[in-house]
């Protein structure tokens, strides 16, 4: 009889949550592998009611996809869900005019953290257990599955009203990814909680993007529009934008469940450049200016995702808020020297916005 046949689910279950802390996970939970047909059903509902608008790729059958894990993995039996605080205390202040930087993007691109720890997991795994332990799929929020109601299953946490899963120690302020295997594990109980009465991140939100409890209109989060969006930002939502320049906090930053929890020790997620947190939008301006400035600034880091031009043209959304007239100059210079059509017209915009906020000469 072989190793594996001589191992329970419970025991495998054990060293799995004990080497993925050795690892640097902090939060383990294992579910089994069935199709999500609630959260498909949702999903659904989100399409047809046009919540999801501006992300054409995800149809109907993208949603179906994934929604069933075995569409990843066929031989899949159970899923281990991985969580990792992220949460980093701000220490750098920028001079002005300050941008905001959503804090998941401070440090390293956690996908390739994610999957790094992953690896490393599975080949303790593999190595406990022997070749019968199977092949093992990894993904992170890239991939087609629905890593939110994964981590409710395996007991990771709770939906909030935001949509973002809760985890009554480490808040929303977790990174979450997936391992499909074709073990047969222990799994823990769903994840349970509610937000009660509190309607917090529903009332903060800028954009009125979270329009009731879980329900959240994609193409207004800020989130989506400095990092999904590869157009125009519609007029009416840059001012509610305010100096986010890539991503957003302000649904986490207001949760009560996020006031109490203790900062990350990990430092692959501690910033990569001093003012990461909060840069000089004037500076940032000006080094994003050039294709090879901007990827030698941010290599290895999420922002590259919008590339150069988008974040350039949230620099300039953020800049056009600021009411800060030393930008006047540096955004004049930009607007002759940027070759992006769509560049061009978020820096008229916010050159508008300064001009029409300056005193008349007496």
């Amino acid at each position: 009889m072989d190793k594996l046949n001589k191992l329970d689910g419970q025991e495998l279950s054990y060293f799995i949550k004990s080497a993925a802390a050795e690892l640097g996970f902090d939060i383990v939970g294992l579910a089994p592998a069935g199709p999500f047909e609630e959260t498909q059903a949702r999903l659904l509902e989100h399409i047809e009611q046009g919540r999801i608008a501006g992300l054409a790729w995800f149809t109907p059958d993208r949603a179906a996809f994934a929604c069933d894990p075995a569409n990843l993995l066929p031989q899949v039996r159970s899923i281990i869900s991985l969580g990792s605080n992220y949460l980093i205390e701000e220490s750098h202040e920028a001079s002005q005019p300050q941008g905001k930087v959503a804090r998941y993007a401070w440090g390293r691109d956690y996908h390739e953290v994610l999957k790094e720890k992953m690896t490393a997991l599975y080949a303790r795994l593999q190595a406990y257990i022997g070749p019968d332990a199977g092949e093992g799929r990894f993904l992170v929020d890239t991939a087609r599955i629905v890593d939110r109601a994964v981590a409710q299953r395996a007991g990771i946490g709770f939906f909030g009203k935001n949509a973002n899963i809760i985890n009554k120690k480490y808040g929303s302020w977790i990174f979450l990814c997936e391992i499909l295997t074709n073990l047969e594990l222990e799994y823990d109980a769903p994840g349970l909680g509610t937000c009660g009465k509190c309607t917090r991140c529903i009332d903060a939100c800028p954009t009125d993007a979270i329009i009731g409890p879980g329900i959240v209109h994609n193409d207004r989060c800020i989130s989506y529009l400095t990092i999904e969006l590869k157009g125009a930002i519609p007029v009416e939502l840059r001012e509610p934008m305010g100096n986010w320049i890539f991503g957003c906090d302000i649904c986490q930053d207001v949760c009560p469940y996020n006031k109490k929890v203790l900062p990350t020790t990990h430092l692959e997620f501690q910033p990569t450049t001093p003012d990461i947190s909060s840069p000089n939008l004037i500076e940032w301006l000006k080094l994003t200016e050039h294709e090879e400035t901007f990827r030698q600034k941010f290599r290895g880091t999420p922002l590259l995702r919008p590339k150069r031009v988008g974040l350039r043209r949230n620099i300039a959304v953020a800049l056009g808020n600021s009411q800060d007239e030393a930008a006047l100059e540096p955004l004049r210079q930009a607007l002759q020297s940027e070759p992006d059509q769509n560049v061009r017209e978020h820096l008229a915009w916010a050159l508008q916005q300064l001009e029409s906020n300056q005193e008349p000469l007496s």
